[in-house]
């Protein structure tokens, strides 16, 4: 009697160890409140050129001489460069405020041009990148 005893408690004890499994349903993951303000990207660094008005019909001949073509792929200069950003695609499109400081201090592979070009080429270079992109002048 006893050995019945102990062999129903346990199966009794599978039994709820069984219906146990697989019931913890769907879990979705509480809410997180921010208090504050979530960082923001550092705005582009006002450079000489980007005070200037820039020339984008300049600007075509300088990315051309300057060895921009090697780099980007820009359809408007029949680029087709993989080493640097996409300007064709890229998302935000550029505005001419970020270009000036790109080509002015360069960044990552990207070097400065600010000892090649002067501040109205990298002006005239920012407009052209920007109008052939419909980004923000």
């Amino acid at each position: 009697m006893r050995r019945a005893i102990l062999i129903a408690f346990l199966a009794a004890v599978l039994l709820l160890l069984a219906a146990g499994c697989g019931s913890e349903g769907v879990v979705s993951p509480a809410p997180v409140t921010v208090i504050g303000s979530l960082p923001t990207a550092a705005p582009a660094p006002v450079t000489p050129a980007s005070k200037l008005k820039g020339d984008p019909t300049a600007g075509a001949a300088i990315f051309a001489k300057a060895g921009c073509v090697g780099c980007h792929t820009l359809a408007a200069a029949h680029a087709t460069g993989t080493v640097g950003p996409d300007l064709d695609t890229i998302s935000p499109k550029p505005n001419f405020l970020l270009v000036t400081a790109r080509v002015t201090l360069g960044k990552g592979v990207m070097p400065s041009f600010k000892g090649q070009l002067s501040a109205q080429q990298i002006a005239d270079v920012a407009a052209f990148v920007v109008k052939s992109t419909g980004g923000t002048p």
